[in-house]
């Protein structure tokens, strides 16, 4: 699907969601993989998906709620916490959180490439927002 060039990065960070989405859900809690998999998440956790919801906490969901879209944008940000909420069980260990972050994920991703993000093409002026967008 062709993006807005302000929302572009963030729906391409999707994809790799999507894939470790796919691998969490698969993983079998006991499993070396599985620890591997939870090693390979955090990281990428820190090094992506937090800064790219800090990102849409701190610019895009707030144009969202001034242009009078607060349901949407309640609903991302409810979303973010409840990935925060399953990370913070993964960070302390349990792998049985896996296949709750890879579904969390993958229906927050869905909800943003099929709603959220069409919904900010259609209201937003994305070319105010733009270069805050890009990283």
């Amino acid at each position: 699907m062709k993006r807005s060039h302000a929302l572009r990065e963030l729906s391409r960070e999707h994809h790799e969601a999507l894939v470790l989405a796919r691998h969490a859900c698969a993983a079998q809690p006991g499993s070396e993989a599985a620890q591997a998999q939870r090693e390979h998440l955090l990281a990428r956790w820190s090094e992506q998906f937090e800064p790219h919801f800090a990102l849409e906490e701190t610019v895009l969901l707030p144009a969202l709620e001034a242009s009078g879209n607060t349901s949407p944008a309640d609903l991302a940000l409810a979303q973010h916490s409840e990935l925060r909420q399953i990370i913070s069980h993964l960070q302390c260990g349990d792998l049985q959180a896996l296949a709750a972050w890879g579904d969390a994920m993958r229906v927050h991703v869905q909800f943003e490439e099929r709603r959220l993000f069409p919904l900010a093409e259609s209201v937003l002026d994305l070319t105010v927002l733009g270069d805050l967008m890009i990283r």
